[in-house]
């Protein structure tokens, strides 16, 4: 079941899996380039929801904007550089701090989620580190709730390559994702009490992978001002995660669908 929705918040990528970026997100030859657009995402309602949402939004993404990339919801800062590039025959390596943001989930969003309590907006920080040895890039990011949301502790280690050609670009990825006990227990389990009122079965998620997905980042320029890209992720729900009554509850998934289709206009910070 898809519903339509259009809002203005700027949070685009609020419920995607992390994705490999192996490479810059957007092709850009100088530091402190960026796009801002529109877009429209497909996305399960929560984690481990059947039903997907299609979103209309504003889009910005920028790279490099006095060390600070964003992508999706997620800031970065570029702490650490090193390497000779990146491509065949070259290696780089990068890290530093990020702060991202992941949507909760409401007891609302589900007549299987009556008497659950609702799992707030988390504000996640932590760092990153990603490297790139010829075509295959590696990043493992690691961050921490501290805005009351989950109060949990995430973990995704990605692994991918890089293709361009002209314009075109390409980037498929691979991730495995890690949730302490706090994140995977507010995701996925169900206490005696939310039983009860539900009608689920009890079910107590502890700490460890909860899910795997395929990712797609590509994009094309046209006429070096414009950028049409496309985004898109398959997810997997296992281990922690794909026992949980939630997930095999009526309305609920052991696979997670997330797609992006944005249209934007590069802007360059350093003409500012």
């Amino acid at each position: 079941m898809f519903r339509i929705i259009f809002t203005t918040t700027i949070l685009s990528f609020a419920s995607a899996p992390a994705f490999a970026q192996i490479a810059d997100p957007m092709p850009s030859d100088t530091a402190g380039t960026g796009y801002i657009g529109a877009t429209a995402l497909l996305s399960s309602d929560y984690l481990g929801a059947a039903n997907e949402t299609v979103t209309a939004l504003p889009y910005l993404s920028f790279e490099n904007i006095k060390g600070f990339d964003l992508f999706g919801t997620a800031l970065s800062y570029r702490a650490i550089e090193a390497g000779t590039g990146e491509g065949f025959g070259k290696w780089s390596l990068r890290a530093g701090p990020t702060v991202s943001y992941q949507r909760g989930r409401d007891s609302s969003d589900s007549v299987n989620l009556i008497g659950f309590d609702d799992v707030d907006a988390s504000i996640l920080a932590g760092g990153y580190i990603r490297t790139t040895i010829g075509p295959v890039g590696l990043r493992l990011d690691a961050a921490q709730d501290f805005a009351g949301g989950h109060d949990g502790l995430t973990v995704d280690a990605s692994i991918g390559t890089f293709y361009r050609v002209g314009n075109f670009a390409i980037q498929p990825s691979a991730t495995v994702s890690w949730g302490s006990g706090a994140h995977n227990d507010s995701f996925f389990s169900v206490t005696n009490a939310q039983a009860a009122s539900s009608g689920l079965t009890t079910y107590d998620a502890g700490a460890g992978i909860y899910g795997y997905s395929l990712g797609i980042v590509s994009w094309v320029e046209i006429k070096d001002q414009y950028a049409i890209s496309l985004i898109g992720s398959y997810r997997w729900f296992t281990d922690e995660a794909e026992d949980s009554p939630i997930l095999n509850a009526s309305d609920g998934s052991k696979n997670g669908l997330f797609a992006g289709l944005s249209v934007s206009r590069k802007f360059d910070s350093n003409k500012w």
